[in-house]
């Protein structure tokens, strides 16, 4: 893992595959019921917040963490039942609600603790509730801090957002939403997503590569350094540079480049990938991402740089691309390691970046 010391997320998602309660959990239980206690599986890692279970007649109230399967944390967090105004402020590409709607804004906090890794936060439905069709619709357009649904997750992530619904003032008075961590619709729980306004935090996240987690073992022991290694599809990688920080020579390269944001920097890392394969292929091919102590993907957004790996070039059999790479990495807290892989069927490699 990299330690360079102290040196300078649709609305709908979907799943085709397959402790005990913090603070923010007990906030809330504004109809007097707390729901049903979920039984853990023993597929979660150790630390994964308690979570409870409930359906159309005794939702889960607002603030309390809903378990909603396979690992999965869901908690409702804040209603924004006219969130029209909010949306029209985030673009001026976005169309207002309909006549007589309204937007209303549902901030969550999506939460893995699964054993299986990494997954995506796409995959989870979440959904208004309601048979057979609540008559909801979730077209907003831009959303203001949008849950970011296509991110992978490691076991302890949480990740935080709002997810945006079209509504009636009635339906947005009594909102409920419907959500599973995967399996069939009566695995569906049923969250509360409208009452009183309050301020509740966001269930905790865990650090690190946790005990149990399919992706810890290489996580904690990564390819070495310089190391060539198979990624699928007639592909292989090496990280032949060490990480370092490249913030200064990312916001000198242009005056389109953006600064990371206030508690971030910019690291770089050089690779190389090689193909063996029969017909010429885009380097793109190659999915190669990072995580760090958040257990969730880092962002790539860095910019324009010198000696940026061109990842839409035809690497011919035999031949090679190189260049450098760049992840957008919490500046208190850089340990990272990459992974990569250049199909479905191949795990992602862990490799060590320093």
């Amino acid at each position: 893992m990299l330690a360079l010391g102290a040196v300078g997320v649709v609305v709908l998602m979907r799943d085709d595959d397959k402790g005990s309660v913090g603070p923010a959990a007990t906030v809330l239980a504004t109809d007097g019921s707390p729901g049903t206690t979920a039984t853990s599986s023993g597929d979660e890692v150790a630390g994964a917040p308690q979570g409870i279970e409930g359906d159309l007649d005794n939702p889960v109230p607002l603030g309390m963490i809903a378990d909603i399967g396979n690992g999965w944390r869901l908690q409702i967090l804040e209603v924004v039942p006219d969130g029209a105004p909010a949306v029209a402020g985030e673009s001026d590409f976005n169309d207002p609600p309909p006549a007589g709607s309204t937007f209303t804004l549902v901030k969550v906090a999506l939460g893995y603790f699964g054993l299986d890794e990494p997954t995506s936060a796409f995959r989870p439905y979440i959904l208004p509730a309601g048979a057979p069709d609540p008559g909801v619709d979730s077209n907003c357009g831009q959303v203001p801090d949008q849950l970011n649904s296509f991110v992978d997750m490691f076991s302890g992530a949480v990740v935080v957002g709002n997810i945006c619904f079209v509504t009636t003032t009635e339906q947005s008075t009594s909102l409920q939403l419907a959500a599973t961590g995967g399996g069939s619709e009566t695995d569906q729980v049923v969250l509360r997503a409208n009452g009183p306004a309050t301020t509740v935090d966001a269930m905790a996240a865990l650090s690190g590569p946790q005990a149990g987690a399919s992706a810890t073992p290489s996580r904690l022991a990564p390819t070495a350094l310089t190391t060539v290694t198979d990624v699928g599809a007639g592909w292989t990688m090496a990280v032949t540079g060490a990480a370092r920080d490249i913030t200064d020579l990312v916001e000198a390269e242009n005056e389109f480049n953006e600064p990371p944001a206030d508690g971030f920097r910019f690291i770089g890392m050089d690779v190389t990938y090689s193909y063996s394969g029969s017909d010429p292929t885009g380097a793109y091919v190659v999915s190669t991402k990072a995580v760090g102590d958040g257990n969730i993907e880092l962002g790539t957004n860095c910019g324009d740089f010198p000696g940026l790996l061109d990842s839409s070039t035809d690497v011919e059999a035999g031949s090679s691309v190189a260049g450098t790479i760049c992840f957008v990495v919490p500046s208190a807290n850089p340990n990272i390691v990459v992974y990569a892989s250049a199909d479905f069927d191949t795990p992602p490699v862990m490799f060590a970046v320093v």
